[in-house]
């Protein structure tokens, strides 16, 4: 199996130089790396021409190149399109490889199934929090329109794009959420799950912005693609589901209330029988 590391990046050089360094530090240099810059002003192309040239001097193959994009998923559309892997992932500007052996764990995992899905450690305010996203890999319908995908630890077969197309460029928030609901939920790709730290995501990028503008936003992408996506019934029930597991979740944080309904639970089928 081949994998194509893939790296978008406007306007961050810091976070480009981070994340391109711990691609050049891996052991396992059996890949090949795609930077698509969009044409950044603050020091980016630089960094990147730099760090190529290091990376491709390690033997790693690389593939820069720095131009006008139409948005993020333009360029990530781009980067798959340059692709001759097997498996892609997506480690955008900002996010960094866990450790210099990232690679050469990953590969022997790489089995054939469609989406791969290690874990993501979350830097929150200088605190490390490990992100499992579902944590297993018998995920169902219900599973995938919550939406727990970790595009940073997620290792995605190439022509998975080719059977559900390229991520829509008309969304500027959630185009990788609709790209993983119709090849997870429609598509019935298969999905794995593995145990292992794949990179770090610190909190405050793109995707996780908190001011009102980019809430506004992000409401009105999900409401656009679950009417898009899902007919109202199929939706009243994901939302249904939602609730009962948050329910579960709140109730089995707390021991007491857990055990009561156990013990409540106990009570009925003792009742029932």
């Amino acid at each position: 199996m081949k994998l194509s590391i893939i790296t978008i990046n406007k306007d961050n050089a810091e976070g480009l130089r981070r994340t391109m360094e711990s691609v050049l530090g891996q052991a396992c240099k059996d890949f090949e790396y795609i930077v698509v810059d969009g044409a950044s002003a603050d020091g980016s192309v630089e960094v990147m021409d730099e760090l190529a040239a290091a990376i491709q001097g390690a033997g790693i193959a690389v593939d820069a190149l720095s131009e006008p994009d139409q948005g993020l998923y333009n360029a990530m559309n781009k980067g798959v399109g340059k692709a001759k892997g097997d498996y892609v992932l997506m480690l955008n500007s900002g996010d960094w490889l866990v450790n210099d052996h990232v690679v050469e764990r990953i590969m022997p995992l790489l089995d054939g199934t469609d989406i791969v899905q290690g874990n993501v450690i979350r830097l929150c305010e200088g605190k490390e929090v490990l992100d499992r996203g579902y944590g297993r890999s018998n995920i169902n319908f219900i599973d995938v329109q919550q939406g727990h995908f970790l595009h940073q630890a997620s290792f995605c077969r190439r022509d998975l794009f080719e059977r559900n197309g390229l991520f829509d460029e008309s969304y500027q928030i959630d185009g990788d959420t609709v790209f993983y609901i119709k090849a997870l939920g429609y598509g019935d790709a298969t999905f794995g799950y593995v145990d292992l730290n794949v990179a770090y995501f610190e909190q405050g990028g793109r995707s996780s912005r908190e001011n009102d503008t980019w809430r506004e936003k992000q409401n009105e992408e999900l409401k656009r693609w679950s009417t898009e996506l899902f007919s109202p019934r199929l939706w009243d029930t994901c939302i249904e589901a939602d609730k009962k597991m948050r329910l579960y979740d709140k109730l089995h944080r707390h021991r007491w209330a857990w055990n009561c309904v156990m013990a409540l639970a106990k009570i009925i089928d003792w009742r029932e029988k």
